[in-house]
Parts: structure tokens; C-alpha cells; sequence
């Protein structure tokens, strides 16, 4: 005798666990993919990180080149290793241009530009400024402005010498240099 129902028939117990197999690994694969995009936003913010030191570093290395263009006569007085790396110093009470040009400079190397909570973070990670004359003898009115600082992830290290093995690592010592070559007039 035919009622004209038909009974639902039941579903064997592996594709169940089936079904949640393919659930687990679908869970697997998008958390795979979120943790990629989670290392690809750290890098990314490393890398920002990293660009916005060297730009700062450029305009350092800028203001002093031209601090020092400015001042041609006094030019020798510019020389100075570590220059940033001691303690703040009341700018005015300095007797001479190079003085307070070097001074000011110390400063903005600290971070003096930017003050949140009392603390200088206006700047570079350990950042020092060095001032040399590469070849005083043949060339004695050419002189390296050097900025260097701590970077976030090592790379190679810089060839110059301002900050060599005073950071964690010189695969992370980072530098930005130019060239001031003062013109001899008769």
C-alpha cells in the first residue's frame, strides 16, 4: 500500500565528518592568509618607519651643510665627533657661530624639535652627528657631514666611520652623509 510519502533516508556518519573536515581546513587556509596579511602590515609599518628616520637624517645632514657654507670663515671650528650624543647645553651661552651652530645642531640630533611627556622623540634612535675633514692634508677644504642612527633591521653597514661600533649591531647602524667643499678665494 502506497501513501505517497516518501521517507527521507538517513546519511551515512563519514560524510559528517567529512563536512567537518573540509570546515577545519577551510578555517586552516583563511587563518593562514590572515596571519600573512598581519606580517605584510608589519613590514610595512617597519619600512615606513625606517624611510621617515632618512628623511630626517637628510634634512640634518642638510641643515649643517648649510650652516656651514654660511659660515666659511669659522669652517674648521665645525670639526666634532659624537656630536648629539652628550648632555643638553644652553645654546646661547656659546661665544662663537660654529659654537652655537653646533650646539643647535646637538639638539635637533636629541630630538629637541618634538617633546611629548618630557622626553625628546622628535628624531632618529640614537642618532650622533660627525664632522671630519676626509683628506686634510690634499684636500683640506673638504670636509663629510655624517648623520647615523639605529635602524630597525639589519642590512649592510655604512663604510663611514661616524658611529662605527656604537650600536647593537653595524648591520643596523644606519648614515646619511654629504660633502661641504668650501671654495678658496684670492
Amino acid at each position: 500500500m502506497s501513501t505517497g510519502m516518501t521517507i527521507p533516508s538517513r546519511q551515512p556518519v563519514a560524510q559528517f565528518g567529512g563536512a567537518m573536515i573540509e570546515v577545519l581546513v577551510s578555517m586552516l587556509i583563511v587563518s593562514f592568509g590572515i596571519m600573512g596579511m598581519l606580517g605584510m602590515q608589519t613590514q610595512a609599518t617597519v619600512s615606513q618607519m625606517e624611510s621617515y628616520q632618512r628623511a630626517q637624517a637628510l634634512v640634518l645632514v642638510k641643515d649643517m651643510t648649510q650652516r656651514m657654507e654660511a659660515n666659511r670663515v669659522q669652517i674648521a671650528a665645525y670639526l666634532a665627533n659624537d656630536i648629539g650624543t652628550g648632555a643638553a647645553q644652553d645654546c646661547t651661552a656659546t661665544t662663537t657661530t660654529a659654537a652655537r651652530d653646533l650646539c643647535e645642531w646637538a639638539a635637533q640630533l636629541q630630538g629637541a624639535a618634538e617633546v611629548l611627556n618630557g622626553d625628546k622623540v622628535g628624531t632618529l634612535i640614537s642618532a650622533r652627528g660627525c664632522i671630519t675633514q676626509p683628506d686634510p692634508v690634499s684636500s683640506p677644504q673638504v670636509f663629510m657631514v655624517a648623520v647615523v642612527w639605529q635602524g630597525l633591521r639589519e642590512t649592510g653597514a655604512p663604510v663611514v666611520e661616524c658611529g662605527k661600533a656604537a650600536y647593537s649591531s653595524e648591520a643596523a647602524r644606519r648614515a646619511a652623509t654629504a660633502v661641504v667643499q668650501v671654495a678658496v678665494l684670492s
